[in-house]
């Protein structure tokens, strides 16, 4: 009996300690909500690198293969939620649903977040207010909240990211707990792995730094890892399709070669390391200017002062920063691409739990000089204000409430082209727009009956003409480029472009609506 009355007194007291860090959390997450709901695009976006969401949705409608390398899990992610969104709310845009995804996935993700810095913080009744405040600063970070508003798969990276930060940094990587997380990153994103060694560090250092514990926490990763990886044998399966393959299909990859060009990335390797040194000076001076942007120069002058007291206090924490820090940044730095600082988002993620160290260390030091005053009201009064100020300023940049134009487009083309009608599109946000526009809203296909698009960057692939084979075999042939397959229907259908492209004669083409018509010599 005494024993029993003494567990539940347990309980009761674990009870209580949870509760702060619980309401904690789902306040911040449900503002964060609020926030990229109101803000979140009405529908497919060009803003915010996001042409891709247009794709995806229609990847995620059709059953299909989106871009390298593929994303087995987020696309099947997003068909459930379209499927549960349009049952819930008959009528409801697909885009605009897929949007409230991020919303939802990055609003979770800032609330795990206060649970991670709340429990690194040292126990004092004011900790929780600065993991409060370290997940708002979080939330409203540009790179975040860009990702927040747009159907993308970066959102739900975030989530997963501060699902693995918890894991290891609070439940000890608890096996049962970390094998499912470790296994959907690798399934969502394959940079995850980038963060699996500052993970199996700090178990290793947890579980005493002997090889034992080493062998335990990789193989622990190891069974997540290859549960992930088991989870793209969805990528053949979607690519054969039943019957016609899916029309948003890349790699075509329902044999080996296309399965690894797809999940190898081959189509952007050449991206990767690929500026001179000369570029490199400028490459690191973007990294910088990306992180001090995200919190201020005094945000991220207080993140690094989180990093000091763990250095001074916590070398396994510093040590699993670190670990998780550079090869994150060494990708996004040697990652040729315009948009590559997306790749800093787990650090950013980090930085802010530092800014909430950052924050209890600050108090503590003044404390020491004034310790009749206030601090801890005071500072967390000046930076509740300061992050409402970064929000007011940061709204008319990042919020898209109001961006139509990609819509736009879609409705403009679909009242401009005739039935039987060959596009040919060459930048990803008019092709993604267009695909979005014939196979998942399927406004397109409707007012154009036997639309037929090509992608003439993609038609260089194999595995590009062997789909358009299948899929329209009265209409592509044998021909090894646009330029062959423009002349065999020039005289048959009406053939448009969504951009002029530099080898079509200027006195060829004729703007109608957003696009131009093609004249074939006669």
């Amino acid at each position: 009996m005494k024993q029993q009355i003494l567990h539940l007194a347990s309980r009761g007291s674990t009870m209580v300690t949870l509760w702060p860090g619980l309401v904690s959390a789902a306040f911040c997450t449900g503002l964060a909500f609020l926030l990229y709901w109101w803000t979140a695009a009405p529908g497919i976006t060009w803003a915010h690198e996001a042409a891709d969401g247009a794709e995806l949705l229609a990847a995620a409608m059709t059953n299909g293969v989106p871009h390298p390398p593929g994303y087995p899990l987020y696309t099947v992610l997003l068909q459930a939620w379209l499927t549960a969104g349009m049952w819930l709310a008959p009528g409801a845009d697909l885009a605009r649903l897929g949007n409230l995804l991020s919303a939802a996935c990055s609003a979770l993700g800032v609330g795990v977040t206060v649970l991670v810095t709340g429990r690194l913080l040292r126990a004092e009744k004011l900790r929780w207010l600065w993991a409060l405040l370290a997940g708002a600063a979080w939330a409203i970070s540009p790179l975040l909240w860009s990702q927040a508003l747009v159907t993308e798969v970066y959102a739900f990276h975030t989530l997963l990211v501060a699902l693995l930060g918890w894991v290891v940094l609070t439940r000890h990587g608890h096996g049962p707990l970390l094998v499912p997380v470790v296994a959907c990153g690798v399934a969502h994103h394959l940079t995850f792995v980038l963060l699996l060694p500052a993970a199996v560090y700090y178990l290793w250092q947890l579980n005493g730094g002997q090889v034992r514990a080493l062998i335990r926490a990789a193989g622990v990763v190891a069974v997540g890892i290859a549960l992930g990886l088991l989870f793209y044998i969805r990528t053949p399966l979607a690519a054969a399709g039943s019957g016609t393959p899916p029309p948003v299909n890349w790699g075509y990859a329902d044999n080996w070669t296309g399965f690894w060009w797809l999940v190898s990335g081959a189509a952007y390797r050449g991206y990767l390391f690929a500026g001179s040194s000369s570029d490199l000076f400028g490459r690191v001076t973007t990294w910088a200017y990306t992180l001090t942007i995200q919190f201020t120069p005094v945000g991220l002058a207080l993140g690094l002062w989180g990093l000091a007291a763990w250095d001074h206090d916590r070398p396994a924490l510093r040590n699993f920063s670190l670990l998780w820090v550079a090869p994150m940044s060494a990708y996004a730095i040697g990652y040729y691409t315009r948009d590559s600082e997306i790749y800093l988002l787990p650090v950013v993620w980090l930085a802010a739990i530092w800014v909430g160290v950052g924050l209890q260390e600050a108090v503590t030091l003044l404390r020491t000089y004034w310790s009749r005053l206030p601090l801890a009201i005071v500072l967390g009064a000046l930076t509740t204000l300061a992050l409402g100020i970064l929000l007011v300023v940061r709204l008319p940049e990042l919020s898209l409430r109001d961006d139509h134009a990609a819509q736009e487009f879609v409705t403009a083309v679909a009242a401009t082209i005739p039935p039987d009608a060959l596009v040919v599109s060459l930048a990803d946000a008019e092709t993604f727009a267009l695909w979005y526009g014939a196979w998942a809203s399927g406004e397109l296909t409707q007012a154009a009956p036997d639309l037929i698009l090509v992608n003439y960057s993609l038609y260089q692939f194999d595995w590009y003409r062997r789909l358009l084979r299948r899929s329209h075999p009265q209409v592509v042939g044998d021909e090894q480029t646009v330029e062959e397959l423009l002349a065999v229907h020039a005289h048959r259908r009406p053939i448009y472009f969504s951009e002029p492209l530099s080898y079509v004669p200027a006195e060829r083409l004729t703007p109608e609506g957003p696009i131009w018509r093609y004249s074939p010599p006669p």
